[in-house]
């Protein structure tokens, strides 16, 4: 598996492009469709899907220009834009020999997933280095929040984390660090 991770968007977000045996897939689509799809042709790779990992305006953008370029788009089925596929948690879905598996996240947004890809962990706004989304929009849930990091925190501690924004001291982390370092992970009921 490779990653390659491109930041841009609104607020230094992040899209990544995950590929396996020439077949790949778009996370967190936040960064120019046009800068995407032109790495991908220069790798010669084949593009499976794209998945939104939660439905804000910054995380989905150009979804219509994937759809023109025939590449369905993936959402959870809660969301209330117009996906290809709906997606539940446990759902695990291939590119190549790899296997991405879907977790359900809410808190920051009701639709809002994380993906597993071995050791990868695919946050968007659900976890950032030493922080997590905020909790204070619609269809936000402080609550949901704090289960989802409790079920996080369950996860090996070298499972390496990419989350949704530059906005912490470093680009990715691992679950034993946050655990260390993220006071929101040190929160209890």
């Amino acid at each position: 598996m490779e990653i390659k991770s491109f930041c841009g968007g609104y607020d230094q977000n992040f899209t990544y492009v995950i590929s396996s045996n020439k077949e790949c897939c778009i996370i967190d689509p936040a960064v120019s469709a046009e800068k995407i799809l032109s790495f991908i042709h220069k790798k010669n790779f084949n593009p499976l899907f794209v998945v939104f990992l939660h439905s804000h305006f910054d995380h989905v953008v150009d979804l219509d220009i994937y759809h023109k370029n025939g590449i369905p788009v993936y959402g959870h089925r809660s969301t209330k834009i117009t996906v290809d596929k709906g997606l539940e948690d446990g759902d695990v879905l291939a590119v190549g020999e790899l296997k991405l598996t879907v977790m359900h996240t809410p808190g920051h947004l009701y639709d809002s997933i994380c993906l597993l890809a071995g050791k990868n962990l695919f946050t968007s706004d659900t976890l950032f280095v030493q922080g997590c989304g905020r909790v204070d929009f619609p269809g936000s849930d402080a609550k949901e929040m704090f289960n989802t990091l409790e079920r996080l925190k369950e996860l090996p501690g070298d499972t390496v984390i990419y989350p949704g924004h530059n906005y912490g001291p470093t680009i990715t982390s691992t679950i034993s660090k946050e655990k260390h370092e993220n006071r929101f992970f040190k929160l209890s009921n």
